[in-house]
């Protein structure tokens, strides 16, 4: 089989590959359409050394149609259209025992452990498969897996119908959010931060009712400004490497400030860059400091509401290129292009 191959930093190539054998639980998965992740670009630039060895078969957001099952399969046939989690748990660690198998101790990722969805063809086990409903082009599958994040980053904040929520970053993950939390969760008022007036007129389409361009306002001040000095019932810090600006402070300290008595911050961002957070604030505000990973069995609701039409992948996927220019897509996303969302590669182009 064809496959968009990692061999080193920044390099990529279109490779044969093996067919993957698949075991009596899975099933042998055609990729059709297959997302260019935040933390793909990670891999790409060699930040993830130890965990992703070279060569590497990367993509973690995808979708396609099912080739062949294995014996012990049931429920899905060949034919089938399909999205994947790509959540590998291991089962038997304290977090997975108790149910928090998207904290396992060894969890790997199909398309980043393991050969994902820049491949024609991928192992994939039933229990990580949901049927695409067919309303659900195969070109939007991709975005389940950010908006299956974006449901488990709001209920790890506990956001509530009528509450203000403040989003730092309006890239991929924080307009993904956006969509879920506006159409799904209500809330009363939604503030997006970022410094790319592209990106802030995404996030206006979306719903925000306020976006703050860090460029040139501070968003503490405008935040506190805006709530009467009270803050925001949740922070979601969705920016990972972040951009200095004169006179700011890094997005976790943002939160803290920005966040009212008793409220919520949830981070999510995968920055490497450690950040001062103003501990006796957060003591005293006694607001909760709650961290986000991946997904915990949100893909159907995810999937729901796309295919009621409540969600807005068409705002947010930027582009569709084939397979075949991976190398190409990669190396622009390297330079974090303003006017670029979500690129997603259509793997039966080649």
């Amino acid at each position: 089989m064809k496959a968009a191959v990692l061999t080193d930093d920044r390099t990529i190539s279109i490779q044969h590959r093996p067919e993957p054998r698949i075991q009596e639980n899975e099933v042998l998965l055609r990729s059709r359409h297959a997302g260019i992740c935040g933390t793909d670009i990670h891999v790409y630039r060699g930040e993830f050394k130890g965990r992703v060895s070279y060569p590497a078969v990367l993509g973690h957001e995808f979708g396609g149609v099912i080739e062949e099952t294995g014996r012990a399969v049931k429920g899905f046939r060949a034919g089938d259209r399909v999205v994947v989690d790509p959540i590998l748990s291991c089962h038997s660690c304290p977090a997975c025992l108790s149910g928090h198998i998207n904290a396992c101790r060894t969890l790997k990722l199909l398309g980043i452990d393991i050969d994902g969805g820049f491949g024609e063809l991928v192992a994939v086990p039933q229990d990580r498969l949901f049927r695409l409903p067919d309303n659900i082009p195969t070109l939007n599958a991709p975005m389940l897996e950010l908006y299956a994040v974006g449901h488990h980053i709001l209920s790890r904040g506990h956001v509530q119908v009528g509450e203000t929520v403040a989003i730092l970053g309006a890239g991929r993950l924080g307009l993904s959010i956006l969509d879920v939390l506006c159409h799904s969760a209500g809330p009363a008022r939604t503030f997006v931060t970022d410094f790319q007036p592209f990106r802030l007129e995404a996030a206006k389409l979306l719903g925000a009712d306020e976006t703050i361009d860090i460029s040139q306002a501070d968003p503490v001040k405008r935040i506190l400004e805006k709530t009467e000095g009270v803050g925001v019932d949740c922070v979601i810090e969705a920016v990972g490497h972040y951009h200095s600006f004169p006179d700011q402070e890094p997005p976790l300290s943002q939160a803290v400030k920005m966040v009212r008595n008793g409220g919520r911050i949830v981070t999510a961002g995968l920055g490497e860059q450690t950040t001062a957070v103003h501990f006796k604030t957060l003591v005293l505000k006694e607001a909760e400091l709650i961290a986000s990973r991946v997904t915990l069995g949100e893909f159907p609701r995810a999937i729901h509401l796309m295919s009621k039409g409540l969600l807005h992948p068409e705002l947010l996927i930027s582009r569709e290129l084939p397979i075949g220019q991976a190398g190409e897509a990669f190396a622009e996303l390297d330079h974090e292009p303003p006017d670029t969302l979500k690129v997603v590669l259509n793997v039966a182009q080649w």
